[in-house]
């Protein structure tokens, strides 16, 4: 996978942010409706009514979700780091007992306690009795790295999944006839009428028109929509491949753990570490993205 760094773009980013303000405002917009239509009936028009849709409750968790993924991917980064870390010191103390004795060294004949890591105040399971058992707790470690990463899998899923809802309660909303006497204005141009219920957006209008200004609105919604769809594809292609990584990660350490020797020892802790080093920059780089 490429850097982060290049395939994660400023643009996306200014997708993202906008993204969350809308679903975040949603909600203030949808409360401004009933305002309208009772000046509609007030006015003498034949009332007309928005039927509830459970849909736009979702807005409210997806701007959570997006608000709180970058601590989500910190929390990760952080927590597989400091793993990382402690496997890396624990390779290197293989292989420094592989340059004192050979690489065919049984490990059966080695002291576990050689190793720091024999001597962590924190175990998953139960403390160890061999050397396979140290192994064995970074592979209890890494699976819960992995079950995070998943977090982020299932996460973007439901993102995809439920915005096109949002968006379509969002779409039929505006299109909604203001009256049952005139097509017009719609809810969206009725809105606009009034500065007490103009939506809160970022855009220079070209028009003080209400019905020009509802379509313009409309539309830079209807685009930032597509865009977050295909960034929100981008962010779940990134999740699906740290997972992969992780879960080769996983079972690298899975196979690790019966090794006979020093040498079967260190080429599967030393393929571990390769791949944990390429998800520890792509976790690094897309916090870096997300934090601008």
């Amino acid at each position: 996978m490429n850097s982060l760094k290049s395939s994660f773009t400023e643009t996306q980013r200014r997708t993202l942010d906008r993204r969350i303000y809308f679903l975040d405002t949603l909600r203030s917009v949808f409360d401004k409706f009933p305002v309208v239509l009772e000046r509609r009936r007030i006015a003498g028009h034949q009332p007309a009514t928005l039927a509830a849709d459970t849909r736009l409750n979702n807005a409210y968790f997806h701007a959570k979700y997006l608000l709180a993924l970058e601590q989500d991917v910190n929390d990760i980064r952080v927590s597989c780091g400091a793993d990382t870390e402690e496997l890396r010191l624990f390779t290197q103390e293989a292989l420094d007992i592989t340059a004192q004795t050979s690489r065919r060294q049984l490990l059966a004949d080695l002291d576990f306690r050689q190793f720091s890591f024999s001597r962590t105040e924190r175990w998953t399971i139960r403390p160890p009795k061999n050397i396979g058992d140290l192994v064995h707790e970074f592979y209890v470690r890494f699976i819960t790295a992995r079950s995070s990463i998943r977090q982020l899998v299932y996460k973007f899923t439901e993102l995809n999944d439920e915005s096109f809802g949002v968006n379509a309660v969002f779409t039929s909303a505006m299109d909604h006839r203001s009256c049952h006497c005139h097509a017009q204005p719609t809810l969206a141009q009725a809105l606009f009428q009034e500065v007490d219920t103009t939506p809160p957006w970022d855009i220079v209008y070209s028009s003080r028109d209400a019905s020009v200004r509802a379509a313009e609105y409309k539309a830079d919604i209807a685009s930032l929509s597509s865009a977050f769809v295909n960034l929100n594809s981008h962010m779940s292609l990134l999740a699906q491949a740290l997972f992969q990584r992780m879960q080769s990660v996983v079972e690298e350490l899975d196979r690790a753990i019966p090794s006979r020797t020093l040498g079967e020892l260190n080429l599967k802790l030393d393929t571990a570490i390769t791949t944990l080093d390429h998800c520890l920059t792509e976790l690094k780089d897309f916090e870096t993205w997300l934090r601008k």
